[in-house]
């Protein structure tokens, strides 16, 4: 096993988190102004001995002063470092202290405050981060910090659908496309911000928000949305074989990328198991519809590289490829889209008001008993 590419199947958590913490002990001498980092994402609600699946990656906070060089962004894309370190895939969010200011600001916030109540931590050298715990274990699961999640998340929703405009012009229908099942992730944090669930999004996502509204009487609502994503009708082969061909499409462009495309974090050799065997691992769970949703987020993109940086020998098959993936989703026309992204927002809101129900019919049933 390459060390630096490749996870070790044999790894548990505490090992992960362990080469986590050595990462970012390594990087320190660069990044002046680092206060504190800290685990997110789905590795904070596993146990230390649970095996590490090689189709996740490790997600982390690293929070600097206000003003830090490093908190400066190239343009509109978020600031991530995607990185290999020690047989891990390492994802991390740069942020902020001012999104640390105090315990009332980290409990409105679902992307920390529920891996604040976790052991979480990596660095915190002046306490920013053990100072803000207590409280934030303590009211962490209070009606008016779960709403206030909600809230955040639909703000969240809001401002990323507002952002096609933006997508259609950097990466016309490929750009729209890929936004719509982005902002289905606000979805699945939301429900999981109203039933007090560790949240969690990565590969699984559509499969945990078909889950969470299954379980609170909603099947139909799981259909709604994929339909919203253009994969409800798709059948299994044709999804194993546009998993292989994205495969091929991603291979091809990380070998000839030069120029900076939006999904920049996600394309490198060492996430492609994250990419392919993840995917592969939903269709043989029976989630074939969920495993196109996380496909289409890779295998556009490389079209998009592939066109802007590939062999001339590629384009017109690239064309043709993007074409028929486009058309097979339904987002091939403007009139297509228009319709797709307005379905889109009247689903999109349904999700949202039935986790703001979930958490009306827990205050109802008595607060005390339902938020610990």
């Amino acid at each position: 096993m390459d060390p630096d590419t490749n996870m070790d199947r044999t790894m548990d958590t505490r090992r992960v988190v362990a080469t986590a913490a050595a990462w970012v002990a390594d990087n320190l001498p660069q990044w002046p102004g680092l206060r504190a980092a800290h685990l997110v994402g789905g590795i904070t609600s596993l146990p230390p001995d649970a095996p590490f699946s090689p189709t996740m990656d490790v997600d982390i906070h690293l929070i600097f002063d206000a003003g830090s060089p490093a908190l400066q962004t190239a343009g509109p894309f978020p600031n991530i470092i995607a990185a290999a370190f020690g047989g891990i895939s390492i994802e991390a969010g740069l942020k902020s202290v001012v999104e640390y200011a105090d315990a009332s600001t980290v409990l409105a916030n679902p992307e920390i405050a529920y891996h604040l109540t976790r052991d979480s931590i990596l660095v915190d050298p002046s306490g920013l981060l053990r100072a803000l715990q207590p409280a934030v274990r303590r009211e962490y699961a209070r009606r008016e910090w779960v709403r206030a999640r909600i809230e955040h998340e639909r703000r969240g929703l809001e401002a990323a659908v507002g952002m096609r405009p933006m997508a259609a012009a950097m990466y016309c229908a490929s750009g729209e496309t890929m936004l719509l099942k982005y902002c289905a992730n606000y979805l699945t944090g939301a429900l999981s911000v109203a039933t007090l669930a560790p949240p969690r999004i990565g590969a699984r996502s559509l499969v945990r928000l078909g889950e969470s509204l299954a379980a609170l009487g909603r099947p139909d609502l799981r259909e709604a949305v994929l339909a919203v994503l253009g994969v409800r009708d798709v059948q299994p082969e044709r999804v194993q074989e546009l998993l292989e061909e994205g495969a091929r499409l991603f291979d091809l462009a990380l070998s000839v990328k030069r120029t900076p495309h939006g999904f920049d974090h996600k394309m490198h050799a060492h996430l492609r198991p994250y990419f392919v065997d993840a995917s592969a691992q939903m269709i043989a769970d029976g989630f074939h519809r969920e495993a196109l949703g996380w496909i289409v987020p890779y295998a556009l993109p490389s079209t998009d590289i592939i066109l802007a940086d590939g062999p001339d020998n590629e384009f017109a098959r690239t064309v043709t490829r993007q074409e028929r993936f486009l058309r097979e989703l339904g987002m091939t026309s403007v009139a297509d889209r228009d319709k797709r992204y307005a379905a889109a927002e009247r689903v999109f809101a349904e999700v949202i008001a039935v986790a703001e129900e979930v958490v009306a019919a827990r205050a109802e049933a008595g607060e005390a008993a339902l938020f610990a």
